[in-house]
Formats: structure tokens, sequence, C-alpha cells
């Protein structure tokens, strides 16, 4: 059966379904809940005082759980418990009328949902690999629906107000555990083991191949981070209208679509995925570098363009290294590792280091930041590739 054959089928099906539900959350949540906390009446110093509570939240959760996930061989149920969970707390913002009550269910909200990624993409890569569809394919769904719903919301505040926030992330996240419950990546793989252990969790930390691949994935992603803050602020202020302020934000992750459904998976697989990250940290030092001349013209869409590289490709890549190196049983606890707690950290650091640094360096010259992470994230993924030979790091 062909990849695409078997993404028809009902793993596929399932898989792909999931990874709309959670997308839909997030293209849900990101752009739009500080919109939701200033209507509650939050000013912007309280937003991100909230917010970073929320991300520390969400870095406790996204390695804890996961892990637990693992040692019990309960991820269907965790998924399950945690989508209902942050679910609830959604709702439940709009009982709040205290600052107390607003902060208990935003970090509520933030630790139960941040396992739904990590464990999401463990079960994921379990599935494709279990079933003979392309996790690239199943992933894209992910993409298209978080650009679906960015697009969608934002149309839907502006008829019916930012209280549809708080409903629409509720329904996704219910929709996430349903579909959480049974994901069909959520069994042992044929042979294998399904139970994780406290010691090899401690192993697999303790690894230094591992470590090396967690900060080449881990800085690249966080040299995104000056983009997720100030990009908007920065183009609005050039004077570029709304209108293509939307579209280029969407030209960059329809970029990554393309990647993912067309020779994205097939690249990783002929250059390998400690390349890949090489790459993929060579395409955003080409883009931060371009970024600090405050382009306004075709530059501006070239740089958005190579989202699909400093972005996708290190996904992709972060995703294969983690299918290769680290057994089925351990996936959650890799993720968790790798994207909950050095992800998390790095860039939560990276996001303060650029406020530190935009009064003295300007919109423009705080990417030369992003653009230090990404070289970094390149060396380290060097590093890898002269240290790794595409065997695994625990048995």
């Amino acid at each position: 059966m062909s990849g695409w054959a078997a993404l028809a089928g009902r793993a596929g099906i399932l898989t792909s379904a999931f990874y709309a539900a959670l997308f839909f959350g997030l293209g849900a949540h990101l752009p739009y809940w500080p919109l939701w906390l200033a209507d509650w009446g939050l000013d912007q110093a309280a937003i991100g005082w909230l917010m970073g509570l929320a991300v520390l939240a969400r870095v406790a959760g996204g390695t804890l759980l996961p892990a637990l996930a693992d040692q019990l061989a309960a991820r269907r149920l965790m998924l399950a418990l945690c989508g209902a969970a942050a679910g609830v707390a959604a709702l439940l913002h709009a009982l709040a009328e205290s600052m107390a009550a607003l902060t208990l269910l935003t970090v509520t909200m933030g630790f139960a949902s941040s396992p739904l990624i990590g464990l999401g993409e463990a079960l994921g890569l379990r599935a494709a690999n279990q079933h003979g569809f392309a996790y690239a394919h199943a992933r894209a769904v992910g993409s298209l629906s978080f650009l679906a719903m960015v697009w969608g919301l934002g149309a839907l505040i502006g008829v019916v107000g930012s209280g549809s926030v708080l409903t629409v992330i509720a329904l996704c996240f219910f929709a996430a555990a349903a579909l959480g419950l049974i994901h069909p990546g959520g069994g042992a793989p044929p042979g294998q083991s399904d139970r994780a252990t406290m010691a090899e969790a401690a192993t697999l930390l303790r690894s230094r191949l591992f470590q090396v691949f967690a900060l080449s994935a881990a800085l690249g992603h966080a040299a995104h981070a000056v983009y997720y803050t100030y990009s908007v602020v920065a183009w609005r202020e050039a004077g570029i209208a709304a209108f293509w302020v939307g579209a280029l934000w969407a030209s960059g992750v329809l970029a990554e679509i393309v990647l993912m459904l067309g020779p994205g998976r097939r690249w990783i697989a002929t250059i390998g995925p400690a390349r890949g990250l090489a790459l993929a940290g060579l395409a955003g030092l080409l883009r931060w570098s371009a970024m600090t001349l405050e382009p306004v013209g075709p530059l501006l869409w070239v740089a958005q363009i190579l989202h699909a590289g400093s972005f996708g490709i290190a996904h992709l890549a972060a995703m294969a290294f983690i299918a290769a190196a680290v057994p089925a049983r351990l996936g959650g606890t890799a993720q968790g590792l790798a994207n909950g707690l050095i992800g998390g950290l790095t860039l939560a650091g990276a996001t303060m280091l650029a406020g530190i640094g935009v009064p003295y360096l300007g919109l423009g010259g705080i990417y030369w930041i992003a653009a230090a992470l990404a070289l970094t994230a390149t060396i380290f993924a060097l590093v890898l590739a002269l240290s790794w030979r595409g065997g695994r790091i625990l048995d």
C-alpha cells in the first residue's frame, strides 16, 4: 500500500484528525489568547507576566506528563485526560472574576494542555511507522488546520467578539481528548516493550548525543522567538497594511505545508536527521540575517518562504532523529525532554533576551540574536553529524 493510500486508511485519518483538532486549538490560542486577556481587563505588562507563568507551566507539564505516560504505558489515556482538563479550564475562564482565579485557570490550562503536542507527536510517529503512511503528510494537516483557524477565528471575532475564543479553544481541546483516546499510535510496535522506566529516562537525558540533538533543535526553534514576538509590530510600523501582514504570516506556514506534503520527507531520508538540522540552521541564519535589514519588499517574502527551512526542515529532522535513535516506548519522554524542557526553556530565554535587547538594537537589530541562535544550532547539528552513526541511544 502506498503512503498516500495508507494515509486514507483508518489509522492515517485518525492521526490526521488528531493533528487537526490540536492545531485548530493552537491556531485559536496563540494569536487570540492575548486578545481575550486584554478584553478581560489586563494591560500589556500583566498579559506578559501571566503568559510567562503559562510558559513555565507548559515546560513542567510538557516534561513530566509525557514521561509519566511512557512509564505507565498509558499514552492514550494521558491525551484524553489532559485534553479534557484543558478544555474545562478554558471554559471556566468565563467565570473568573479575580486575578487570582484567572491566574490559577491559565496556569492549569497551560499545564494540562502541554503534553498534547509531545505525546501527539510521539504517537503520530508510531502510527506512521506501524501503518505505513508518511508522518510528514499527516503533520501537514495540522499546519493547514492552524492556518485555517487563524484566518477563520479572526473573522468570527470581528462578528461576535473575543468571547468566542474560549469556546473555540475548549471545543478543540475536547476534540483532541476524544481523538487521543482512540489514537492508532497508542499501541506498542510488534515485539517491543511498551513500558519505559525512570532509569531509561535518566539515561536518555544524560546521553551526550541526545543533549547535542536537543540543543540543536531547541536553539533553532528558539531563534524564531524574535519573529513570533515582534514581526507584526515591526511590519505595522513599516506601514504594511493589516491584510498583507496576515498574508506574510500565512506565506511562511504555506511554505512549511508545501515542504511537508512535497519533498521534505525525501530530503531528510537522503541527507539524514543531523544534516537536516544543520541545513535548517543555515536556512535560519540566512533568514534572520536578511531580517536585520528590515526588508519591506521582495526580500521580506523570500525570508518568509525560508520558514520552510528554518522550521519545517528542522521539525522533520528532529522527528526523524527521535524515530531512529530513541525506542518507541520512550517517544513521549524524548519529546518532553527535547521540546518541553530544553525547547521550552530556550524559547522562553530567547524571548526574554529579545525583550531586553529591543530598546538597544531596535526591531531590526534584534534579529542578530536570532541569527546567533541559528548559527549555534548549526554548530551543534554538525557535531551531531560527526558523532552519531544512526544507531539507537538505548536498546
